[in-house]
């Protein structure tokens, strides 16, 4: 992407060219020929300026002024640049014959007199006949004569809306992170001369929109820039007052404007709506506000998307250390994977079949009265580009439209009785009212963008401003407000978003509180924010039309989570269109986190869908499409089974897991190997190895301080034991845990001490999704196990076998929780709930015989730890050949005659297992191969 401090937009579907470029060329040759043989350059050198700003369709008062003050840097006396488009270009114009050379290096000597927001790219000297330029920014030079203008108009492009990229962005993160910048300096110095904070927000965002305008075509280019620049003093002592006037013109009727208003000031054009009624304190102008103020105005505005306005904002407001464009900005991709499997792809095909007339225009009147709701909008990311496909579907449709009536011979109307989608079909809800007000701002620019677009495709000069219609946005809580008071729930046709996701530990008392009036007598307290959104939706969509996609966080579909929202929702009649299971949710910013997230289409119509899920095989990449028959709330082509936690295992041939050892010690009876006291050292004997998940994986050491009794000579005789007991000590006597406090007395202890006495399996709570088995070891006993593990006594090795079997993997990737992309094992929800039948002792044996295949297996690789064993790409022939021992002893168990190789096969005999170990019945249809597409 290239960027130009006000260079206009970019060329092709992203700018809007008022003057096609032969025409230009034409113009020029015009002037060429107009001007040949003048030679006075005081007579007229100001005509010919402003004749030559005339080709590009540029009035010259507008954007530039003649006989800029400024100072030689060379003998500091006094001077005038001949003429002057700040930030742009710099002109010096000599008689006819006049050193050019000469003429460059005074433009040159000028420069550092300026402000530098001021400074031009571009210096161009003539003396009428000849024309000599630099490019500041790229080093480039040339001449050439006024008969080659027309040649040469390549320099001059951006005149006309055509980008010179004469500043070059590696990326659209890039420019987004300039732009944040720019803004950003501008609002800290806005701050930092007083200015109340609850102000500056609505004048940062009344700001924005100027800058934009500024650059796509709202009024002139560059209109807001040379005002500000030219009638504005140096130390800004008169800023305020300046844009104050601005602002309330743009607010103001062309009719209700005073007779005497200054021509500059009327150039600005009627806005309307509500973005500049409200008032604001003046601002206390300084040369540094002003400064950073222009610096941002030389920016190109237009390349920047309305749909980052939100985020663009958010890192505005936020302090320096933590300004990181994109840290909450949902990327324009992730949020075309939400709309596309909604609506998009289907809208896109019906278009693509209409072939006549009365079809394209009854998809015309379609698109038009469609109503789009989301109640979490935010700034209005998923607004602005549904807004802006909605519009490139109306596009389409009225040039085809357009090709058929020329056909026929009907006479097409103006494109203001044609473009009849309109921002007041979208609504949302946001309980800040500053995003909120981002998402109306941003929701005028992507409209007036998609105007250009179409005045381009016709030939016509569209413009809604005075904006003509108003989003709905609602500030409020969506959470407690009435959504069928915004928009009723007959009239919606489409609702989504990106709802707020917030545990039980990260919570705020108040969002508990929504969650309880929202769930009533089933909440539960881990159940996530963003499930209020779906009961919500559940009610909203039944009364009505509506199909629904939220993005969450994945919990919403694993773990216990599952059963407490989807029994509501598939109770009143609620159906999965399409998920996209878990994958990365990224921001495109550097230093950007991560966030694993699904995508849930669902919807209560009771119309037969097309049903697809999304899935990952590289949660960083892109998604595989799988066409299926129904989807479950798991995500999978299974029956609609919601499994609970349970106390003890529902299976008989299971014995009970139990938590590993908790410290509760601030990190003092644990000891890390380089911590380790010395071996004379009473403490040593109290020394045993601590065994946590990263430790039994990656093959890594750590150790504990365990002791059965106190042992007061060891404690007398050890600094190092008695120094780690007493931080023990304090750590717990300072808890706001009762629980904690009481075992103060007794810092020798683990707080929770289930310790194994005879050897036991050692099950990390969390695994790498990545690897196609689940990772269990045998560990001795005197190796304490951390709360990082689960323990079970396991004497043939029977569970051993169970837990490294495909069965239980499929299980535990469906039914547990996870941490990012991890997968989460839980005795509660994941062990206990395991259907496993009752087994014969042939069965029994047989498994058995297959774990100690992989003991052995692993045994032959003592220097690879797990992870290294467990490496799709490396794993080892004999360790594989064992776990496909295990399968097919395993899956015998459940399924004798079936051959199940995925996790959807092989949960399509579980779920059916689970609901006949609770004594019901559930039928699902037979193991298939499904056909896999990649996503387009």
């Amino acid at each position: 992407m290239t960027n130009t401090p006000k260079t206009g937009p970019t060329e092709g579907l992203d700018a809007i060219v008022t003057v096609e470029k032969s025409e230009l060329r034409r113009r020029a040759r015009q002037f060429s020929k107009s001007w040949e043989g003048v030679k006075s350059e005081q007579a007229e050198k100001q005509t010919f300026w402003n004749d030559f700003f005339r080709i590009f369709g540029v009035q010259r008062r507008q954007v530039a002024i003649y006989e800029a003050l400024a100072k030689r840097s060379s003998t500091g006396r006094k001077g005038w640049l001949d003429l002057l488009h700040p930030g742009q270009m710099g002109v010096e114009h000599k008689s006819a014959g006049g050193s050019l050379d000469e003429a460059m290096g005074q433009l040159i000597d000028y420069l550092p007199s300026l402000p530098p927001a001021e400074h031009p790219w571009l210096l161009v000297v003539s003396d009428f006949s000849r024309f000599q330029w630099k490019n500041l920014e790229t080093g480039s030079a040339g001449s050439f004569l006024l008969a080659e203008l027309p040649d040469n108009l390549e320099l001059f492009w951006w005149l006309a809306g055509y980008q010179v990229g004469h500043r070059e962005f590696g990326d659209e993160v890039a420019a987004n992170l300039t732009a944040t910048e720019l803004l950003a300096e501008v609002y800290d110095a806005l701050i930092a001369s007083g200015y109340p904070a609850g102000d500056a927000r609505e004048w940062i965002t009344r700001l924005l929109f100027c800058l934009f305008a500024d650059d796509a075509g709202v009024w002139d280019r560059s209109a807001f820039h040379t005002y500000l620049a030219l009638h504005t003093a140096p130390d800004g002592h008169d800023l305020g007052d300046v844009i104050a006037r601005v602002f309330r013109v743009l607010n103001t009727s062309p009719d209700r404007r005073p007779g005497s208003l200054d021509e500059d000031l009327a150039q600005f054009t009627y806005i309307n709506g509500d973005l500049f009624a409200a008032d604001l304190w003046p601002v206390s102008g300084t040369a540094e506000v002003r400064r950073t103020l222009l610096a941002a105005c030389a920016f190109n505005w237009s390349v920047i998307s309305p749909a980052i306005f939100g985020s663009l904002f958010q890192n505005v407001m936020t302090g320096k250390e933590r300004r990181q464009l994109g840290a909450h900005y949902t990327t324009e991709r992730d949020i075309l994977r939400t709309i596309r499997p909604l609506f998009l792809d289907d809208l896109d095909a019906e278009l693509a079949a209409a072939v006549s007339l009365p079809k394209l225009r009854a998809f015309h009147e379609k698109i038009a009265n469609l109503k789009f709701f989301d109640p979490a909008c935010g700034c209005g990311n998923f607004l602005v580009i549904t807004y802006r496909e909605i519009r490139n579907l109306e596009t389409e449709c009225l040039r085809r439209i357009a090709e058929k009536e020329q056909k026929t011979g009907q006479r097409a109307m103006s494109l203001a009785f044609l473009c009849k989608v309109k921002v007041d079909h979208f609504y949302g809800m946001e309980v800040e009212e500053f995003p909120a007000r981002i998402a109306r701002t941003a929701l005028y620019l992507i409209d007036h963008l998609e105007n250009r677009r179409v005045s381009a495709e016709f030939g016509d000069h569209y413009m809604r401003f005075p904006i003509p219609a108003v989003p709905n946005i609602h500030i409020g809580n969506a959470l407690r407000d009435n959504w069928n008071a915004l928009l009723p729930a007959g009239e919606c046709d489409y609702l989504f978003g990106n709802p707020p996701f917030a545990g039980q530990k990260t919570r705020a008392a108040d969002q508990t509180a929504d969650m309880q009036l929202v769930w009533g007598p089933t909440y539960a307290r881990w159940l996530d924010y963003v499930t209020g959104w779906y009961r919500l939706a559940a009610d909203y969509v039944t009364q009505g039309r509506a199909r629904a996609a939220f993005v969450s966080t994945n919990s919403v579909t694993q773990g216990e989570q599952v059963a407490r929202v989807w029994r509501t929702m598939l109770d009143k009649g609620v159906k999965i269109d399409f998920a996209h299971r878990t994958f990365a949710w990224t921001s495109e910013a550097r230093g950007k986190a991560i966030v694993h997230v699904i995508i849930v289409g669902f919807s209560a119509t009771g119309v037969q869908t097309k049903r697809s899920i999304y899935d990952y095989p590289d949660i960083k990449g892109e998604p595989v499409v799988e066409r299926v028959t129904h989807v479950n709330p798991y995500l999978l082509d299974a029956p609609d089974v919601l499994v609970e936690s349970s106390t003890r295992p529902i299976s008989p041939a299971l014995a009970p897991v139990q938590y590993g050892n908790k410290p509760s010690d601030g990190g003092n009876l644990v000891v890390e190997a380089e911590d380790l006291p010395p071996v004379h050292d009473p403490a040593h004997a109290y020394i045993r190895p601590y065994l946590g998940a990263r430790e039994l994986i990656h093959g890594e050491e750590r150790y504990c301080i365990w002791m059965g009794q106190p042992d007061a000579d060891a404690v007398r005789n050890s600094p190092w034991l008695r120094s780690r007991l007493e931080q023990v000590r304090e750590f717990r006597a300072k808890s706001t845990a009762a629980d904690t406090r009481k075992l103060a007395s007794i810092p020798w202890r683990f707080f929770r001490t289930p310790q194994p006495t005879v050897p036991y399996i050692a099950i990390p709570r969390h695994v790498s999704q990545a690897r196609e088995w689940f990772t269990v070891a045998f560990v001795e006993p005197r190796v304490i196990a951390s709360d990082a593990l689960f323990t079970v006594t396991d004497p043939d090795g029977f569970i051993f076998s169970i837990l490294s079997s495909g069965m239980f993997t499929a299980w535990l990737r469906t039914i547990g929780g996870r941490l990012k992309s991890d997968l989460r094992f839980s005795g509660p929800m994941v062990y206990n709930s395991f259907p496993l039948p009752q087994v014969t002792k042939k069965q029994r044996d047989t498994v058995i015989g297959a774990g100690r295949l992989l003991v052995a297996a692993r045994s032959a690789h003592p220097d690879s730890p797990l992870a290294g064993l467990y490496d799709r790409l490396a794993m080892p022939e004999d360790v594989l050949a064992a776990h496909r021992a295990i399968d097919n002893c395993v899956d015998r168990i459940f399924a004798p005659r079936s051959k199940p190789s995925s996790v959807t096969d092989r949960m399509n005999i579980l779920f059916p297992a689970y609901e006949a170990a609770l004594g019901r019945l559930v039928t699902a249809d037979p193991v298939k191969r499904r056909r896999r597409l990649p996503s387009s």
